[in-house]
């Protein structure tokens, strides 16, 4: 029985060993890689910041994952087999701090004395097309298909205000808000700007569009005036654009394409960017010391909230579960020496972010941690942010917004006219307090300003204080729910340097006292949900359909709906409503 046994086992041994490495031959050769190769990097869809693995991965093909065009970029930068850098821009929806993020990978791979190029499909297409083109631009070498456009016609900021709509429904808005720039609610208390919002969107377009005509004018060998001439006269045609030296070339993708194979004389294979990307099944199994990016995306809310009506495909949430899981992971592993938190988000809910930031704190008391801001960061976004070591921001970045709001809608008035009445039995003299039939009472409006609001704004300033090395006063100055750009945000000192994801991860090095430039294995968290977890949780559809276009100014809307509905009639947020026209 035992020599059988050891026969079985030893069976098995040899079959696992075989099957490893047929696998590992056949992930070689299928990423083998010529000398004189050019990285092909194709952006098209919403840049998300995390992509899928396994088959998921397969079928996410209408989106640009930024961990793959990153890990692509910097590992390009470095194989002495890959030549050129080939960048096609065709319908990518970005924020600036992503744009800003590529356009340094671009300029880093040019660096290590290798050339890159880019091709343009449109830079807008009867829309701003900023993104697009400050991307292209940082390749050095521009082309634009002959029928695009080149739609640099500068940033904007729409809001919207409904309170004149709720009027005529009968809906009475009960809403409060701590700090002269939260404004998120003024979407349906308000029929114009308030004198704080319109001075917080003046300032906040003002640094984009300068950090936006800087960026052109320097890749396009510019003077930033006559970018902001360009500006004022676009949209422009093609044939305009290269007049105007905004672009080198006109020609179609496959023109593009068989130039890049011979560009510069050579014979160049092209390597797609995500095969390139994706690392080995054996990666995983890599020993050693690593850094742990733990990634949170989109609105912050607990745990699972169940259905909602209004998601849509792609639609990603930073779930105080799922990042609670990923910061303990990190802890508990003691191969991981430090974390990177990746935050995309405009906020949410004030329990959940308190949830997750605890277990970022509590990583903090044992590994270093460093935030690394994306695209958005702000309210809730920044105040899972505050137990970081050290905090970097692009200075596109929207961060800040240190401010709560919260309210409820009465929707009685509305209910009779469409011949609805209702009635109600009560015990406790607040017990209607958060209905959603009945406005506030005077003394409950005050308790609900002060007591909710007011301590949780509070607090919120507190753990800044406390994060930032500042005091209450000195964060209270700078915070009554303002956003700022990552730039701005520097001077203030809410955030400590100005770079992206790579750069945390430098930062992060340091404070475990690994030298900056050695090369580490990354360990991505959150566990990416396989297929039967991802139908479980209804994001197939996401990965197959891609996510969706921003909503613009009636984001807002959807997320304060939302927020009311989900809880009862009436909520406390940390939320930032800001979304920019570029």
């Amino acid at each position: 029985m035992l020599r059988r046994f050891v026969r079985w086992i030893l069976r098995t041994v040899i079959i696992v060993v075989v099957l490893v490495a047929i696998i590992a031959v056949s992930q070689y050769l299928a990423h083998r890689i010529q000398s004189g190769s050019v990285l092909m990097v194709t952006l098209d869809g919403p840049v998300v910041e995390r992509g899928q693995g396994g088959v998921l991965g397969l079928l996410s093909q209408q989106e640009t994952p930024l961990n793959f065009v990153r890990n692509a970029i910097d590992r390009a930068s470095r194989d002495p087999k890959i030549s050129g850098l080939a960048i096609k821009v065709i319908d990518p929806q970005m924020d600036l701090a992503q744009g800003q993020e590529i356009a340094t990978l671009i300029k880093n791979f040019r660096s290590h004395g290798k050339w890159s190029a880019a091709y343009v499909e449109t830079a807008g297409e009867s829309a701003p097309g900023n993104m697009p083109f400050i991307v292209a631009a940082a390749t050095g070498e521009v082309s634009l298909m002959p029928q695009g456009e080149m739609n640099i016609v500068g940033v904007g900021m729409r809001e919207l205000f409904t309170r004149g709509t709720l009027d005529w429904l009968g809906i009475t808005p009960n809403f409060a808000a701590i700090g002269k720039y939260k404004s998120a609610a003024n979407i349906f208390t308000e029929k114009g700007y308030t004198p704080g919002q319109k001075e917080e969107d003046e300032d906040l377009v003002s640094s984009m569009y300068d950090q936006i005509t800087a960026l052109e004018a320097a890749e396009r060998k510019l003077s930033p005036d006559t970018i902001k001439t360009l500006i004022d006269q676009a949209p422009l045609e093609a044939d305009d654009a290269l007049k105007t030296h905004l672009v080198d070339r006109l020609e179609y993708e496959d023109q593009f394409d068989e130039r890049m194979k011979s560009h510069g004389g050579g014979h160049h294979k092209l390597v797609d960017y995500e095969d390139y990307a994706r690392g080995g099944i054996l990666s995983s199994l890599t020993d050693g010391d690593r850094i742990a990016v733990v990634y949170g995306e989109g609105d912050i809310v607990r745990g699972n909230e169940g259905f909602d009506p209004f998601s849509e495909p792609g639609a990603e949430s930073m779930t105080a579960s799922d990042m609670m899981d990923a910061f303990k992971d990190a802890r508990e592993d003691d191969s991981v020496v430090a974390v990177v938190f990746r935050i995309n988000s405009p906020g949410g809910s004030v329990i959940a972010s308190e949830l997750i930031r605890r277990e970022v704190a509590l990583t903090a008391k044992q590994k270093p941690v460093v935030v690394s801001m994306s695209g958005l960061a702000a309210s809730g976004g920044y105040w899972v942010a505050t137990p970081a070591a050290k905090i970097v921001a692009e200075p596109g970045t929207i961060t800040g917004s240190i401010g709560v709001l919260g309210g409820k809608f009465n929707i009685t008035p509305a209910a009779a006219k469409l011949y609805a009445n209702t009635d109600s039995v009560t015990r406790g003299a607040n017990v209607e307090m958060f209905d959603e039939f009945t406005d506030f009472t005077p003394m409950q409006a005050t308790k609900f300003r002060d007591q909710l609001l007011g301590t949780t704004y509070n607090y919120f300033l507190k753990i800044v204080a406390n994060g930032r090395h500042m005091n209450v006063e000195q964060v209270d100055q700078i915070a009554q729910g303002r956003v700022w750009s990552g730039k701005e945000a520097l001077k203030i000192k809410l955030v400590d340097s100005l770079g992206g994801l790579d750069d945390a991860i430098k930062e992060a090095k340091t404070l475990a006292r690994i030298p900056t430039d050695q090369i580490m294995p990354i360990e991505e968290l959150p566990q990416q949900p396989g297929l039967l977890q991802s139908l479980a949780k209804r994001r197939l559809t996401a990965s197959v359909f891609g996510g969706a276009r921003g909503r613009g100014a009636i984001e807002p809307i959807i997320q304060i709906v939302r927020a009311s509905l989900s809880r009862g009639g009436s909520f406390v947020a940390a939320y930032c409503p800001v979304i920019p026209i570029w």
